[in-house]
């Protein structure tokens, strides 16, 4: 079920960054955050060794993602500057 939703939302978020025409940066952020959270709750309330794999999968998947999502406002903003130039 984990798996599935970390498809889902990696999906969401690829689809946003590439396709989103307006704010699609901070939606992307609100998006990984709202993973995040979920992950840390899922965390907290799974005392046992498979808590452990919530916590792992959001410093080796959610955490990285942020710099997905710089790497894309980076892209954006330097694409917009293009083509605002006369160059």
């Amino acid at each position: 079920m984990t798996t599935l939703i970390l498809v889902l939302f990696t999906a969401a978020l690829i689809g946003i960054l590439i396709f989103g025409k307006k704010h699609e940066i901070l939606i992307a952020n609100i998006m990984n955050g709202m993973l995040f959270i979920g992950l840390v709750t899922a965390f907290g309330f799974n005392s046992n060794p498979m808590g452990l794999f919530y916590l792992t999968v959001a410093f080796y998947y959610v955490i990285p993602m942020y710099g997905v999502i710089g790497l894309f406002a980076v892209m954006k903003k330097g694409r917009a500057k293009k083509q605002n130039s006369l160059v």
